[in-house]
């Protein structure tokens, strides 16, 4: 297949990289869950790897960001999501870290993810897909578990880890 192929060159020019590094690199990136009215925002994969799979509204911290406002950042930035950061902010309900050593092939990669729970009132918030997102769209929450297979690396874990409280 044409889409693992590429996808398997991406991961290995990746690693290589990194490859004279002193030490294996640790990767940080930060995740968001936000969910209203029984749905959760998702973005479609612009980039390898992962190209077109569903994931979480994230990415990589910057060296002088915090972690919560790098997550702000990277929902904004992929999503256009319209609501500003001090609701948002408000409405974090919790945050884990996820830090299985093989969860991603890209190398020793730690995400902090952020359950973000807004007011069910009103409609979902219109989202636009950007960055390095292809699409950003409001999921139903039942239908995650049915479209485990078409997401990117352990994505619909962390939405189940949240939601299975």
């Amino acid at each position: 297949d044409e889409q693992l192929t590429r996808e398997f060159n991406q991961i290995k020019q990746y690693k290589a990289l990194w490859s004279t590094a002193p030490f294996p690199p640790t990767f940080v990136t930060v995740d968001a869950v936000v969910v209203k009215s029984g749905h959760v925002l998702l973005v479609k994969r612009k980039f390898e790897p992962g190209k077109g799979l569903l994931a979480l509204p994230g990415g990589f911290l910057r060296n002088k960001e915090r972690i919560e406002d790098g997550m702000l950042r990277e929902l904004r930035e992929e999503t256009g999501l319209r609501v500003s950061k001090p609701i948002l902010r408000s409405c974090i309900k919790e945050s884990k870290v996820f830090d299985y050593p093989e969860r991603s092939l890209r190398g020793r990669t730690i995400t902090h993810a952020y359950y973000i729970r807004l007011d069910d009132a009103g409609q979902l918030p219109e989202v636009k897909g950007s960055d390095d997102a292809a699409r950003a769209f409001w999921l139903p929450l039942m239908d995650v578990a049915k479209r485990e297979d078409e997401f990117f690396e352990d994505h619909s874990q962390i939405v189940h880890a949240f939601m299975n409280r």
